[in-house]
Order: structure tokens, then C-alpha cells, then sequence
């Protein structure tokens, strides 16, 4: 007769009550955990710069579409390039005005419109953000409209997709988990520190 190897005993089904109870010990250990690292420096020092950086946003956001603060210049050359849109007179738009200011900082001034072109050493206003001091608008003597400056575009368009990236990360808790908080710690710094240098 041959002799039987060790088999493994069959699998016992856990009653109903058991997995409840699992499950229930499984909640409570998550929750002591959450609760170890919310009192954590990291925990709080990430969330704080977090928010702070949303506020960022939000009002680079409402600089962008509202008030600023604007400061005076005069420039020293303006040049135009004109789109291929004409109106009834026969006259091309003006797509960008450049200007090159008395202080010697270059402007590109997305136009889009049909304005005349301003002159040498005429005023100009630029407009910045209140926290970072980033040159996103002006205005012209020769309009009423307010433009935007070319390199301020890519601000807004960050501002834009970071700020709502960040609703939906603190929308689903997923700065409850240190990976994920330290992923949108880091798009954050990085976000800012490129807005500082542009």
C-alpha cells in the first residue's frame, strides 16, 4: 500500500461573523494608522504648501481675468505683425505689438484686433499678479482693451490644469496616503519654482 504524501487540509469557509470582524479590525488599523500620520510633520507641513500653492492659482487665476496691479511705462520702439484679417477699410489686424520699453524689457502684446499701432516713446501699463509680481497683462494708448503678454500665457494654462488637478487630488482624501502626497507635494514646488522663473 502505498503511503500518502502530507496533504494540505481542507480550506474551512470563515463564517460570516469572521470576515465582519476582519474587516472591522481592518478599518480600525487604517484609522489608527491615518490617525499616526496626520500628527506628523510631513502630514502637515505637505498640506499647509499645498493649500498655499492652490491659493497661488487661484489668484494668478483672477489676476489674469480681473484686477491687478499696474505699473507705468514709456517705450523706446514698438513694432507690429499684422494678421491676415482685414476690415471693411481695407486695414489688417494687429496680431501682436512689440514693444521694447525705456527700462530696456521687451513686451509681446497679444493683440488680436484692429487698433493702431502706438508710437515711440508713448506710455504703456503692465499689469502684475499681487504675490509673485509676474507681468501677465497691459494696456495700450492707442486702446481700451486689456492684453495679454505672450509669456504669461503658459501661467495661466498651469495655473489652470495644476489648480483643478489639486481640487480632485484633496477631492478623493488622496493626501491621506504620503505617495500620493508627496506626487502632487512635488508637482506643486515644481509648478511654482517654474513660475518664479519664468
Amino acid at each position: 500500500m502505498a503511503v500518502e504524501g502530507n496533504k494540505r487540509p481542507p480550506r474551512i469557509p470563515r463564517t460570516p461573523e469572521e470576515v465582519e470582524e476582519s474587516v472591522l479590525l481592518k478599518k480600525i488599523r487604517d484609522h489608527a494608522k491615518l490617525a499616526k500620520f496626520k500628527k506628523t510633520f510631513v502630514f502637515k507641513a505637505f498640506n499647509i504648501f499645498n493649500i498655499i500653492c492652490f491659493f497661488i492659482y487661484c489668484e494668478l487665476i483672477m489676476c489674469f481675468i480681473g484686477p491687478c496691479h499696474y505699473q507705468t511705462h514709456y517705450s523706446r520702439s514698438v513694432s507690429a505683425e499684422h494678421g491676415r484679417e482685414k476690415n471693411d477699410y481695407g486695414d489688417r489686424a494687429v496680431s501682436v505689438v512689440k514693444i521694447t520699453g525705456v527700462n530696456g524689457i521687451h513686451y509681446r502684446f497679444l493683440v488680436n484686433d484692429f487698433i493702431e499701432v502706438p508710437e515711440k516713446f508713448s506710455r504703456f501699463n503692465v499689469g502684475k499678479d499681487f504675490l509673485l509680481h509676474k507681468e501677465i497683462k497691459g494696456t495700450l494708448t492707442t486702446s481700451h482693451h486689456v492684453y495679454w503678454i505672450h509669456h504669461a500665457n503658459p501661467i495661466f494654462f498651469l495655473s489652470i490644469f495644476v489648480a483643478l488637478f489639486s481640487l480632485i487630488f484633496f477631492a478623493y482624501n488622496l493626501n491621506e496616503n504620503l505617495f500620493s502626497l508627496s506626487a502632487i507635494t512635488m508637482i506643486n514646488g515644481v509648478t511654482v519654482l517654474a513660475f518664479m522663473i519664468i
